[in-house]
């Protein structure tokens, strides 16, 4: 079976009240960019500027309190 039959196969067993989001998504796809590299990634990276907010301190403070002692099991079945 191909994967156009199995998207069709799908989307006849599909609820109705689930098509239009089906059909939302599928039309937003030709927008979507492909490329998923490190260097897209980047690029995107260098768009999202800078800290504008005036709770940059506030943030990093909650950030830190927030963090906990990391605890490792070395049993690798927890159910022993």
């Amino acid at each position: 079976m191909t994967l156009k039959e199995q998207l069709l196969q799908a989307i006849e067993t599909l609820p109705s009240d689930h098509l239009a989001e089906v059909l939302t998504f599928v039309n937003s796809l030709p927008g979507k960019p492909r490329n998923t590299s490190a260097r897209s990634f980047l690029a995107h990276l260098k768009t999202i500027g800078t800290w504008s907010g005036d709770d940059f301190q506030e943030c990093l403070e909650a950030v830190q309190y927030s963090r906990g002692e990391i605890q490792f099991d070395h049993n690798p079945n927890p159910f022993e």
